[in-house]
């Protein structure tokens, strides 16, 4: 997971008063393992210590609050460090109740990571009333993922509302998009299934992305909108997309050390096509960011880094530079760790959609432990691979964790189903998914036209996008998706 510092060091030497023997020792027995718990190597041997001493009368009696606060924190670090994730939620709520300045943010990316819907909700509503201008800038894999886990608990639907006008309210723009085009896509589907047309269409205002104006002509649920011949006008894809390249060049001259708006330029021109432009983009900013000085240069490095990397990596497999594209892939792997789950299954992805299925199985054999939901991606790639080199055992094995839980990943269990070539069971998936409010508009986007790069060479890339075909032509498909949207020829690129 992607976890901030916590501490600024404790305040004991500086603040505490000389007072009675037993205070004394508390405070020196609380710095010494303050000092243990912020040390990698002694960490373990002081948790469990720590663990009963920040629950004890002594702790919340003999030392003063930001004490407590910056304890606890070193608590939650160090219990991250561990994979204590029980422990480290436990301390971070023990610092929200303290007000702890960190201590909100936390409970929010330990929630997500652990997939604690309930938690996920609580820790984001505290946030916005606890530090708004983090909030109002906080990554939007941050916000996403607090949304969907109320999606996930009873009342989701009215707690997406509530949450989305949190966001409005903030006058939210993710730190790492510079735009807010999707979260507006969200807010106003909300409002038009509660009949609020004329909000969702003010809500829509000014959203360029051609992603988002793609789901807007394809998804029936948002034809209130179009009566309105302005607003008619503004679901031109191209005229929106070269509208918001500029907007993105904007951003890329207002915010020189941030590699964010690089990003968000690249994948508007892959998305339209133009990837060797995007290369000529990427690739001295990529060269600048790896380089020793690189913090002379940028300021977001540690959340962009690696996705500029894999952004430039994506680049050269669209111009058929494979091994070029590989080698990226692997030295990233080498670089943070093998078995980062992230990296790990992106490049299995990759590999796969290649051919080279052998090399995929042998890099998620690195794999750590994961989430079920990821679980999910993982397996779909694995099943993928061993389809390929033709292991029944190891694919079958793949697929039924796949379908045992593929409510929590339906886009990548549509993938397994495709590229082990089981046309009925992707057609059934599609058609529960355009009958799922939640998993709509995944699957007409699914279904769309798109338009391909001649120059990327991926062979099974091209006979998955052959059985996606087959899906779109079987009638219950169709008739699905004719019922809650349409299919269009688009000049979107897909990739």
């Amino acid at each position: 997971m992607r976890f901030r510092a916590l501490v600024c060091g404790l305040a004991i030497a500086a603040t505490a008063p000389a007072a009675a023997a037993q205070e004394n020792y508390t405070q020196t027995r609380v710095l010494s393992l303050f000092n243990q718990l912020m040390d990698v190597g002694a960490c373990e041997s002081a948790l469990p210590e720590a663990r009963q001493l920040w629950r004890s009368r002594e702790f919340r009696e003999q030392l003063v609050i930001e004490d407590q606060q910056n304890f606890l924190g070193a608590v939650v670090q160090c219990a991250i460090t561990l994979q204590d994730m029980d422990e480290a939620i436990e301390a971070s709520n023990a610092g929200h109740d303290r007000r702890a300045p960190w201590a909100d943010r936390a409970r929010l990316e330990l929630a997500l990571s652990t997939e604690n819907h309930g938690l996920s909700v609580e820790a984001f509503f505290d946030l916005a009333r606890s530090d708004p201008k983090d909030f109002a800038t906080m990554e939007s894999y941050n916000a996403w993922g607090a949304l969907r886990a109320a999606e996930r608990i009873d009342g989701g639907e009215d707690t997406m509302l509530r949450m989305h006008e949190a966001l409005r309210a903030a006058n939210y723009a993710p730190r790492e998009d510079f735009h807010d085009d999707f979260f507006r896509l969200a807010h106003a589907r909300l409002l038009l299934e509660r009949g609020r047309v004329d909000e969702a269409r003010e809500r829509m205002r000014g959203v360029l992305d051609p992603w988002a104006v793609l789901m807007v002509r394809i998804n029936s649920l948002y034809d209130p909108l179009r009566g309105d011949a302005d607003f008619e006008r503004s679901l031109d894809i191209v005229a929106s997309a070269d509208a918001a390249v500029a907007r993105a060049r904007v951003a890329i001259a207002e915010n020189p050390r941030q590699l964010g708006p690089v990003m968000q330029l690249s994948a508007l021109l892959r998305y339209m096509g133009r990837s060797e432009e995007a290369l000529a983009l990427v690739d001295p900013v990529v060269s600048r960011a790896l380089s020793a000085d690189a913090a002379a240069h940028y300021d977001d490095l540690d959340a962009q880094l690696n996705w500029i990397v894999f952004t430039k990596a994506d680049l050269l497999y669209d111009l058929g530079r494979n091994e070029e594209a590989r080698t990226i892939y692997s030295e990233a792997m080498s670089a943070n760790g093998v078995g980062s789950a992230n990296i790990t299954i992106m490049f299995a992805g990759m590999l796969n959609a290649e051919g080279r299925a052998a090399d995929a199985l042998q890099i998620l054999s690195m794999l750590w432990p994961l989430p079920p939901s990821a679980e999910v991606w993982h397996q779909a790639e694995r099943a993928c691979a061993a389809h390929q080199v033709g292991d029944v055992a190891a694919r079958d094995a793949a697929l039924a964790i796949v379908q045992r839980d593929e409510r929590l990943d339906m886009s990548s269990a549509s993938h397994a189903y495709l590229c082990v070539g089981n046309i009925d069971a992707a057609a059934a998936l599609m058609v529960r998914r355009l009958n799922d409010r939640v998993e709509r508009e995944g699957a007409l986007v699914a279904l769309q036209l798109f338009q391909r790069m001649e120059t990327r060479q991926m062979p099974m890339e091209v006979i998955e996008l052959q059985r996606v075909a087959e899906v779109r032509d079987r009638p219950e498909v169709r008739a699905a998706a004719a019922a809650v949207g349409r299919i269009e020829q688009t000049p979107i690129y897909a990739y």
